[in-house]
């Protein structure tokens, strides 16, 4: 393996019932990332009614739940659970 598991190198000594498997499929593809690695989640200013939600890093996974609901209180008009200001695209000038 590129990563130096082998085949998956000491994951057989802790779980023997995996011992011997190996990679059936790798994925390589684009990360959102901004410049700050900090996500975009805001509504343009220039273009009303458009959201962003975005720039999560490969973090999605992990913050997706609240990413998402504070996305949906954007999106419909609420009040956020959490300040987003800090997530902004004015933050880039």
């Amino acid at each position: 393996s590129p990563f130096g598991f082998g085949r998956f190198g000491q994951l057989g000594e802790t779980f023997p019932v995996l011992a011997g498997i190996a990679i059936s499929k790798r994925w390589a593809g684009m990360i959102d990332v901004t410049p700050d690695e900090l996500p975009l989640i805001c509504e343009v200013d220039k273009v009303p009614g458009l959201f962003l939600s975005t720039g999560f890093s490969g973090h999605g996974f992990g913050i997706g739940p609240g990413a998402g609901r504070v996305t949906a209180e954007m999106v419909s008009g609420k009040p956020t659970c959490v300040d987003l200001s800090p997530f902004g695209l004015g933050r880039f000038g």
